[in-house]
C-alpha cells in the first residue's frame, strides 16, 4: 500500500481554511480507504489502502476528495483541454516493443519546492505500482520552453544520440546509460536484448529522454522557475498509459496550470489526441442501491451524497420517491469505477457507515453443498469410476494457451486490466487447453493418461448484473498411442448413460479437432459441447507426441 508525505500547510492552500486539525481530519482520510501513519511538523504521512484509486496518491487529490467531503467543493470539477497544433511523431518500429505515447502541456504553473516534492513522489509511486516498475508504463516531465515541435517518438542505434542524463555530468551514448548510470543499471533489464532503443527527441535533434530509463539533464530536469511543462506517458498498455496522463496532468490543472492538448501520429493505429478527459456516464437503480445499503434514499438524497463524492447527477427526477435509473457521471480520474456497484459504494462512504444501523443476524445457517455442487459431485464420482484422475487448474489463464496453443481464432473474453503476471490475464472460456497443459507437463510419467476436470468457465455477457456468465462444464481427455475418437465417445455415453440422460452426436468441424473426427454433443435439441480427436498442429503447439482425445460439455 502506497504511503505518500504531504505537507499540511499545502493541503490548507488547496482545500481552504475548512481544513479540520489533524486529530479531526482522520475520519476523512477513513473514508478515503486511508490511514494516518505519523504528523511530525508539517509533515504528514499517510498511508492509501486503495491501490486502484492513483489520484489519492498525492496531495491534490487527497484535496480534491476532501473538499467534496467538507462541502467546500461539490460535483464534478470541470477542466478544460486548449486545443493546440502540438504534434508527436511515432516511429512505426516501437509497435512491437514499447508501442504507446500520451502527452500533455500545462502552462501558466508557479512551481514551488512542495509542488516539485509532490510530483516527484507521484511519479516515482506510479512507475513502481501502476507502472510495474517502469515497463507498462513511465513518466517524463519537460521545460516546454526549450522544446522544438514537432517531437519524435523513435528509435536509436545504442552509439548513437549520446545525451548527458540526470545526476549526470557529461554526455553518455544509450548502451553506456544502461551500464554506467544508476537508472540505467536499475532499469535496463526492461531494453535487455534489443537492438535499437526507445528515444524521445524534439526537431533540432535535442534529445529530451531515453524511455523508460533516464530524462535528458537539459530538457529533462523541472525546478522552481520552470512555468510551461510537457509532460510524457511511454508504455506497453494503451489505457495504463493514458491513464497515469490523467493523474499527473490534472495534479498540475489543480495547481493552476492550463492543459493544452498533443496530437499523436501513429503509423499502425489512427491518430490520437492527447490527454482523454471525457467523463463517464452510469445509470444506477434508486431501488437497487436502497436495497444494497438497506436505506431509503431518494433522487435528491443520492445527488446530494454523489456530490460530495465529486460525481454529478443529471435528469432528476421531480416525485420523491422515484423507482427509475439515475445518470451519473463519473469523473475522469476515478480508473476504479468500473460498474454501478463501485458507485453505490461511494454513496455509503458519503452517507459514512458509521451511521448505518447495526442489525445482528436473526437467522444462524449452516452450510450446505449446493445443488450445483451435487451435480458436479455425481460427474466427479462418475469419472474417478472410469478410472480418470480429477485435476483443478485455475480460473485464470492466458490467451496464448486459449487460442494460439489451441489453433483457435480469438474470441470475446474477460482480461484482467492490471494483471499480476501475463500467465494468469485472462478468465478461461474453455476447460481443454487447462487439461492440455496439464498433459504438457506429464510427458514423461506413464501412459495411458486420463484426466478430468468439473470446474467453472466464464462468458462475457454486459446484459447482466455482474457483466458476465459463469458456466459449469466437465471436461474429460486420454492419451496413449492407440487412443481413438470412439475411446472418448465410449466415456462421454458412460457419464450420460449412468445419469439417466440421453445425447446425440452431430458431425462438426473445430480447428482444435481432426476433421471427419469431431462431433457436437447434444442433449436434445441444445448443443452442451464438443467431442474429438485433437489435430496433431495442437499436439504440437503443446509439445505432446502421444494423440489425445477429449469432450468438454455443459452440465
Amino acid at each position: 500500500m502506497p504511503v505518500i508525505d504531504i505537507s499540511l500547510k499545502d493541503l490548507k492552500s488547496l482545500v481552504g481554511e475548512k481544513l479540520p486539525k489533524v486529530a479531526e481530519l482522520e475520519p476523512y482520510i477513513h473514508r478515503m480507504k486511508g490511514e494516518i501513519e505519523s504528523a511530525e511538523n508539517d509533515v504528514l504521512s499517510i498511508k492509501i489502502g486503495d491501490t486502484n484509486r492513483p489520484d489519492l496518491w498525492c496531495v491534490e487529490g487527497l484535496a480534491r476528495e476532501l473538499k467534496g467531503l467538507l462541502g467546500v467543493g461539490s460535483g464534478l470539477k470541470k477542466y478544460e483541454v486548449h486545443s493546440s497544433d502540438y504534434k508527436v511523431i511515432v516511429n512505426g518500429k516501437l509497435e512491437k516493443i514499447r508501442p504507446f505515447i500520451a502527452c500533455a502541456v500545462i502552462k501558466g504553473l508557479k512551481l514551488t519546492d512542495d509542488l516539485i516534492k509532490q510530483v516527484m513522489q507521484l511519479q516515482d509511486k506510479i512507475d513502481t505500482t501502476y507502472g510495474r516498475g517502469r515497463r507498462k508504463t513511465s513518466i517524463g516531465l519537460y521545460k516546454y520552453d526549450l522544446l522544438k515541435w514537432p517531437l519524435k517518438y523513435t528509435m536509436t542505434k545504442p552509439h548513437d544520440n549520446a545525451f548527458i542524463p540526470l545526476g549526470w555530468q557529461e554526455k553518455l551514448p544509450p548502451h553506456e546509460i544502461l551500464r554506467a548510470h544508476p537508472k540505467g543499471i536499475q532499469y535496463g533489464d526492461i531494453l535487455k536484448g534489443m537492438e535499437e532503443y526507445p528515444i524521445f527527441i524534439d526537431s533540432g535533434n535535442k534529445v529530451l529522454s531515453m524511455p523508460p530509463i533516464i530524462n535528458a539533464a537539459t530538457l529533462g530536469e523541472i525546478n522552481e522557475i520552470t512555468e510551461n511543462i510537457l509532460i510524457e506517458v511511454t508504455g506497453t498498455d494503451y489505457s495504463a498509459v493514458n491513464n497515469v496522463l490523467k493523474i499527473i496532468t490534472l495534479s498540475f490543472a489543480d495547481r493552476g496550470g492550463k492543459i493544452y492538448s498533443v496530437q499523436i501520429d501513429y503509423p499502425y493505429r489512427k491518430i490520437d489526441t492527447t490527454p482523454h478527459l471525457e467523463t463517464r456516464k452510469f445509470s444506477i437503480s434508486i431501488p437497487k442501491v436502497n436495497e444494497l445499503l438497506g436505506l431509503k434514499l431518494d433522487a435528491q438524497d443520492i445527488a446530494k451524497l454523489l456530490g460530495k463524492m465529486r460525481y454529478d447527477v443529471s435528469s432528476l427526477p421531480e416525485c420523491e420517491h422515484p423507482t427509475h435509473d439515475l445518470e451519473v457521471s463519473v469523473p475522469a480520474y476515478r480508473l476504479d469505477v468500473m460498474h454501478p456497484a463501485d458507485i453505490t459504494e461511494d454513496i455509503a462512504i458519503a452517507y459514512d457507515y458509521n451511521k448505518f444501523e447495526q442489525v445482528p443476524v436473526a437467522i444462524p445457517s449452516a452450510g450446505k453443498l449446493s445443488e450445483k455442487e451435487k451435480v458436479s459431485n455425481k460427474f466427479r464420482e462418475l469419472c474417478i469410476g472410469l478410472g480418470a484422475q480429477e485435476v483443478m487448474n485455475f480460473t485464470l489463464t492466458n490467451k496464448d494457451n486459449l487460442f494460439r496453443k489451441m489453433s483457435t481464432p480469438e474470441e470475446e473474453i474477460i482480461e484482467l486490466e492490471n494483471p499480476v503476471s501475463l500467465t494468469y490475464g485472462c478468465l478461461r472460456n474453455k476447460l481443454t487447453p487447462g487439461l492440455m497443459e496439464f498433459l504438457s507437463h506429464n510427458k514423461t510419467r506413464e501412459f495411458p493418461q486420463k484426466i478430468f476436470e468439473v470446474g467453472d468457465i466464464v462468458h462475457p455477457n454486459p446484459k447482466l448484473d455482474e457483466m458476465s456468465h459463469t458456466e459449469r462444464r466437465l471436461a474429460l481427455a486420454i492419451s496413449h498411442s492407440n487412443v481413438t475418437f470412439t475411446e472418448a465417445k465410449q466415456a462421454l455415453e458412460s457419464v450420460f448413460t449412468n445419469l439417466g440422460m440421453h445425447i446425440g452426436l452431430v458431425e462438426t468441424d473445430s480447428d482444435s479437432f481432426i476433421v471427419g473426427r469431431c462431433a457436437s454433443v447434444f442433449s436434445g435439441k441444445d448443443r452442451i459441447g464438443i467431442i474429438g480427436e485433437i489435430h496433431p498442429q495442437v499436439l504440437q503447439n503443446w509439445g505432446l507426441e502421444q494423440p489425445v482425445v477429449c469432450f468438454e460439455v455443459k452440465i
